[in-house]
């Protein structure tokens, strides 16, 4: 249940975009098809919407700035332990390499950050751009698919 939770959570923004997405292309070749073929030039319409929702809702840099934080606060701590266990190990150290070990552990966790975040921003980019031009697709040209599918079904 954890892993759902964490799957949902991260990607929750994506989930609701394909759940409305789905709910109005499915909707909108249902009433295209029994009804008006405009219906699916206006399901078109709703993905754009939906699209640009995604867009704007900006949910992984909320996530980016929270997890900043988060590591920011408990970074110290983190590299404190690391750096007492090491001279367990072998011995006292320098003040001069206890820095050096904690901006280079600091830097490589901001690196790591950000190239994770990096990756996730890319990978909601291409949903946002599949989804406009896919709505702008149906938008544009929905109700004549419908009409040619009716009339070479017949």
């Amino acid at each position: 249940m954890y892993r759902l939770y964490v799957l949902v959570g991260r990607h929750a923004p994506e989930i609701w975009a394909l759940f409305f997405t789905t709910i109005f292309l499915v909707g909108g070749l249902y009433l295209a098809w029994n009804r008006e073929a405009a219906w699916l030039s206006r399901a078109g319409a709703l993905i754009i919407i939906v699209g640009v929702l995604l867009a704007a809702s900006r949910f992984h840099e909320w996530v980016q700035g929270k997890v900043g934080h988060f590591v920011e606060e408990h970074l110290d701590t983190t590299v404190k332990d690391v750096i007492a266990n090491f001279e367990k190990e072998s011995g006292p150290i320098g003040d001069r390499d206890r820095n050096t070990i904690r901006s280079t552990a600091k830097n490589r966790v901001h690196e790591e950050l950000n190239a994770f975040f990096d990756k996730e921003k890319r990978r909601v980019k291409h949903l946002e751009v599949a989804l406009i031009v896919a709505g702008t697709f149906l938008n544009g040209l929905g109700e004549y698919l419908i009409e040619l599918l009716k009339n070479n079904g017949t």
